[in-house]
Parts: structure tokens; C-alpha cells; sequence
């Protein structure tokens, strides 16, 4: 196999655990690694996790909507803070409360408003978020 026939054209998604990974192809033909991290909710350097993406018995190779739909419930349930991020959180929290209080589960227009929000944060996550001046962590992970 040639070093073009191994390149990845497009981004990899998968979920180890209930830790998000992707695969992210390089200009050079490389590729990076790259796994949410506990302790910040970034994502940080993790080819220790590309052996684990392959092989492990928890990895599941997802979509880009399941990929961002995992890391956002992670996020949300580990970490707190005063910024965009969190209050689009609040409003996804609150949703949730109130189909559960009813014992129901989402609507579909409810289920699309989470689905398009956590879209949104995920974007904004990286740039509006820094640890310990707008959000913290919640509990231990």
C-alpha cells in the first residue's frame, strides 16, 4: 500500500468509551489525533487513542452529528460557566427537564432544537471558553 493509499481525505470520528476522538487529515499527508479532554473540554493531542479507536471493544466509529451530539453531553455534564456556551447549555438543560417532568420523551422539534444547539456550541466551544476565566469543571470525569 502506497503512503496516498493510506491518507485520509476527510476527518474520522469515533467514540471510545464515552471519550469523542477524530482523525484529522494534514496538508502533508499526515494525520493528528486529537481526543476530548477531561480536565479542559479541548481537544488535546491523543495518539495513544488511535491504537484504541482500531482495536478496543468500546470504540465505535461514528458519524460527524454522533461525534459532536457526544462530546457537547460530556461538556454539559462535566464543566460550568458564565459565557454563550453556557447559556445555550441552560437552554438544552431545560428542555430536557421539562420533557422528563412531563415523562415524555423529546418532541421531534425539541429533539432538532438540541440537535442544532449542541451543533452551535461545539463550534463556539474552542473560541469562547477559557478555563477558570468563564467556565469551570463541574466534577471529576
Amino acid at each position: 500500500m502506497t503512503d496516498s493509499e493510506r491518507r485520509y481525505d476527510s476527518t474520522r470520528y469515533y467514540i471510545v468509551g464515552s471519550r469523542t476522538v477524530k482523525w484529522v487529515p494534514l496538508e502533508n499527508g499526515g494525520l493528528e489525533v486529537l481526543k476530548l479532554d477531561w480536565v479542559t473540554g479541548l481537544f488535546i493531542p491523543g495518539l495513544d487513542y488511535m491504537h484504541k479507536c482500531m482495536f478496543a471493544d468500546d470504540s465505535e466509529y461514528v458519524s460527524e452529528d454522533e461525534f459532536i451530539q457526544q462530546t457537547e453531553a460530556v461538556r454539559r455534564e462535566i464543566f460550568t460557566g458564565d459565557n454563550k456556551v453556557f447559556a445555550l447549555y441552560g437552554l438544552l438543560d431545560t428542555i430536557e427537564a421539562t420533557a422528563k417532568a412531563e415523562g415524555r420523551p423529546l418532541t421531534e422539534q425539541e429533539l432538532a432544537i438540541v440537535i442544532l444547539t449542541q451543533r452551535k456550541t461545539h463550534a463556539m466551544f474552542e473560541s469562547i471558553c477559557r478555563l477558570g476565566e468563564n467556565y469551570t469543571r463541574k466534577k471529576p470525569y
